[in-house]
């Protein structure tokens, strides 16, 4: 750096060089120099509900009456306007999520930060580890926070899966009277109605609503006041008690009850919960990438496919084939999914890593919740535009409808499994009507066979 551009910081490892607007300091820089590894930062998310962490330990420590009142109000004063114009502070949290394991880096971060900006805005002498650090260790800090933006961003992901169950029932309500073919191995099976088909995507997302919503529970509870490594050293006896009250306040509107957790070396030695929640996020990635998989096959085509639906035409879908429209946001979806599965995998071994009373991969376990998170909120409104969206060729699909031989399968109560076989395999080598074949085959009457086969009844 050129001498007007720095100034000079210090720390208990001596002087360090940092950037003269920047508003961290040197522990922060050190951490710059050392951990030069992706370019990948915490998340706003993360560093937003880290803020409002600091806000609520403040508050707690005045309560407790350990850090004097004013210090405490400055201090939540400047973490409040961090956490409410987070874009504007996102700059000066610069430190790499692959740092140390702790991610003690970030914690003396956001410290630095709240330090220097008390001392600039509100002419407060602010201590970044006596004042803003206190009663607390990064150890559980960063836990701590992992279950803030963890449990926040689940409600939110919880909201928008019921605005996609109201898109797939209203729609699903919509499509009763159409029949179609059902498909097991991709092979023609008996008929569904379009209703069946989407109440079963339904239940399928809200089924996986309810463990993601079950995993929350525990992750209401926070770990912090356990400091270094659990036993709560340098922490008041109703610390934990007030900053979960605290915290209760700031996030009133999203109607969340944070919870002191009894025994806080569990979640500071352990991310089982965070695992436990990376794993419900699986199932529901499961879920997504299912159904947007069928409305792909559904749309395909539109001349030699399914041709089933028809999605929005959202792009132009080649760069050499001239009108080809592709199912882009399906495979968007699908994508998305198997990212979210793809973290996961980091999450289970990151999360094995505890040694004895620390968890030492929390900046990890931190980026790929909160990606995940991030990507199943995105994925569930693209999901909506996509069923909202697709219009279904009535007539291609009643075509094929009576055209499959499989519904012969009625028959089997009829004149018995062995015929009904013979009568299929005959309809599927001539590629005649099953009506036809059957009309040939049994005693059975046209009119007879059209009531038996009526797709209203084999539904």
């Amino acid at each position: 750096m050129k001498k007007n551009n720095y100034r000079i910081e210090t720390d208990s490892l001596g002087k360090v060089k940092v950037a003269r607007n920047a508003l961290y300091g040197a522990q922060t820089q050190r951490a710059i120099d050392n951990f030069k590894m992706s370019g990948i930062t915490f998340d706003p998310a993360f560093i937003q509900a880290l803020s409002n962490l600091k806000t609520a330990c403040a508050r707690a420590n005045a309560s407790c009456k350990v850090l004097p009142k004013n210090k405490a109000t400055c201090i939540s004063s400047v973490a409040n306007k961090i956490s409410s114009n987070i874009h504007d502070f996102i700059d000066h949290f610069p430190v790499d999520i692959f740092q140390t394991g702790s991610g003690t880096s970030t914690n003396m971060n956001m410290n630095e930060v709240i330090s220097n900006i008390a001392k600039r805005d509100y002419k407060k002498d602010v201590h970044p580890n006596d004042d803003v650090n206190m009663s607390q260790s990064s150890n559980d800090v960063i836990p701590t926070t992992i279950n803030i933006s963890s449990l926040t961003m689940s409600k939110s992901l919880s909201m928008s899966i019921n605005y996609l169950c109201d898109s797939l029932n209203a729609r699903s309500k919509s499509l009763a009277h159409i029949i179609k073919s059902g498909r097991t191995h991709l092979m023609d099976a008996v008929p569904i109605s379009f209703e069946q088909e989407l109440n079963v995507w339904e239940e399928q997302v809200r089924a996986s609503q309810s463990q993601i919503d079950l995993s929350c529970e525990e992750i209401s509870y926070l770990p912090i006041g356990g400091t270094a490594i659990g036993t709560g050293i340098n922490s008041p006896k109703k610390f934990n008690k007030n900053v979960c009250q605290e915290l209760n306040k700031i996030y009133s509107e999203m109607k969340i009850k944070f919870k002191p957790l009894e025994i806080k070396g569990e979640m500071m030695s352990s991310q089982n919960h965070i695992l436990t929640l990376s794993s419900a996020l699986t199932r529901y990635a499961s879920t997504l990438l299912k159904i947007a998989n069928d409305i792909r096959w559904m749309n395909s085509g539109p001349i030699s496919g399914l041709s089933e639906i028809t999605l929005k035409a959202l792009q132009p879908g080649s760069s050499i084939m001239p009108g080809k429209i592709n199912p882009v946001l399906s495979e968007s979806i699908m994508m998305a999914a198997t990212q979210v599965n793809g973290n996961h995998s980091t999450i289970v071994q990151a999360s094995s890593s505890g040694n004895f009373q620390l968890n030492t991969m929390l900046p990890l376990i931190a980026h790929n919740i909160i990606e995940s998170l991030y990507l199943m909120i995105n994925s569930t409104f693209s999901m909506i535009d996509l069923i909202d969206s697709f219009t279904v060729n009535e007539t291609s699909v009643n075509e094929n409808l009576l055209r499959n031989p499989i519904i012969a399968t009625k028959l089997n109560q009829v004149i018995g499994y062995d015929l009904a076989s013979r009568v299929v395999k005959e309809a599927y080598r001539t590629n005649s009507s099953i009506f036809d074949v059957a009309e040939k085959m049994t005693t059975l009457t046209k009119t007879e066979l059209i009531k038996i086969l009526d797709p209203k009844k084999l539904i």
